[in-house]
């Protein structure tokens, strides 16, 4: 995701607390696909830091003070460009699904581990995966009649189709790793085979 790119486009639709732009994006795309404050604050100071947006102090007199986010004329400009903009030729996708999810690295080399071991990875994984959708399918279920952005509709849409292949693919994945369990009794607790 690209975060500050996000973070400009829910300003775009009004001045908001970082707060606020947090529990926007988990209402909108679901609590699995929102900014935790590690990656929502410091996004936040470079925008500002490049003039894309402007932070007001609110004070208040029984909570904290507040930071108020607006969009500047320079950040509208920015946002727009990258709105318009058409997505290199080369792509940045190119294989970020591998490095960007740490189970595949892992699984790319359950063949030195356990294949029980490997099966309750992959269960673990299952489960997440499945929660992830249901709550995804809970979102659109719950949405609000007459919703005014139905492209932000079909991103978590698209977030379910995605979590649904990848139960697909991980229920192919466990039945191999099952599979494998069967036909390979000779393999040790520590993956290393007990033939010589």
């Amino acid at each position: 995701m690209s975060v500050a790119y996000t973070i400009l486009g829910v300003l775009m639709d009004a001045p908001a607390h970082g707060y606020s732009i947090r529990k926007q994006l988990e209402e909108t795309f679901a609590q699995d696909y929102g900014l935790n404050d590690g990656q929502l604050y410091p996004a936040l100071a470079k925008l500002e830091g490049q003039g894309w947006i402007e932070k007001e102090v609110v004070e208040q007199q029984r909570s904290p003070t507040k930071h108020l986010y607006r969009v500047t004329p320079a950040g509208r400009a920015a946002f727009e460009r990258w709105l318009e903009g058409a997505e290199p030729a080369h792509g940045r996708e190119r294989q970020s699904f591998f490095w960007r999810d740490e189970f595949l690295q892992r699984a790319s080399f359950f063949e030195h581990l356990d294949p029980g071991e490997a099966a309750e990875q992959i269960r673990a994984r299952l489960a997440q995966t499945e929660a992830r959708a249901a709550r995804l399918e809970a979102r659109i279920a719950n949405e609000r009649p007459g919703a005014k952005d139905p492209y932000r509709r079909m991103i978590v849409e698209y977030g379910v189709r995605l979590q649904r292949m990848r139960q697909g693919w991980l229920e192919e994945l466990l039945a191999r790793a099952t599979e494998t369990h069967r036909f390979r009794p000779d393999v040790h607790k520590n993956g290393r085979s007990n033939v010589r």
